[in-house]
């Protein structure tokens, strides 16, 4: 099996898993630099890109032609629209937190309007707190911040690149919405599935950025 290069951002992102030959043309063009961290897959610690033998002739070739270096590491440039489809997935953790605390502070005020988006366990929490009344809401409305909280959580890891913030929260997502296919509100299930698209164009965009 071909041995697989991860590397570490400048911005704390990690990049890959790319090739040696991927590697060694990024450290020809400078957005590779030895100190930086890398970890072969063959490899459970990061090491200093310098320290890989394969990866020293790339080194010693660009600085014969070239000044010592003294910006930061520079990585593979990104695609914008890649980028923007991340982001745009990812902010819809923040929307669904939002809407989500919404309607628990309007439930909790005694209001019986609600938006229509929004986290199926948070409407459950909300209709048991008023049935419960009193110190109960208090406590439901600690738990629906909670759970907005998780989703602030996901949203803020999955725009900093994190694929598996977008995985667990798809499938979270996904269990919510049994909730409203339980429960036939098909207008609720409608908006779980595209928000379940959006969530995957997201980790799609995440997949390809953390590849390039």
């Amino acid at each position: 099996m071909e041995l697989t290069y991860t590397i570490r951002g400048a911005d704390g992102n990690e990049y890959g898993p790319a090739t040696l030959e991927q590697v060694t043309a990024w450290a020809h063009e400078g957005r590779v630099q030895p100190q930086q961290e890398v970890r072969r897959s063959d490899m459970e610690y990061w090491s200093p890109a310098g320290s890989f033998a394969e990866l020293q002739p790339a080194f010693a070739s660009r600085a014969a032609v070239a000044a010592p270096i003294t910006t930061a590491p520079i990585m593979p440039p990104r695609d914008p629209a890649t980028e923007a489809q991340l982001k745009s997935g990812a902010s819809w953790f923040y929307w669904i937190a939002g809407l989500s605390l919404i309607n628990s502070i309007v439930a909790f005020t005694g209001s019986n309007w609600r938006f229509m988006l929004g986290l199926g366990v948070t409407q459950l929490f909300d209709a048991f707190g008023n049935e419960l009344g009193g110190a109960g809401k208090v406590v439901v409305l600690t738990l629906d911040l909670i759970a907005a909280g998780v989703l602030v959580g996901f949203g803020v890891f999955a725009h900093k690149r994190h694929l598996w913030a977008f995985v667990v929260g798809m499938v979270l997502i996904a269990l919510d919405g049994l909730i409203f296919l339980l429960a036939q509100d098909w207008l609720g299930v409608g908006f779980h599935g595209f928000i379940l698209y959006c969530l995957f164009r997201g980790a799609k965009a995440c997949r390809e950025l953390k590849a390039a």
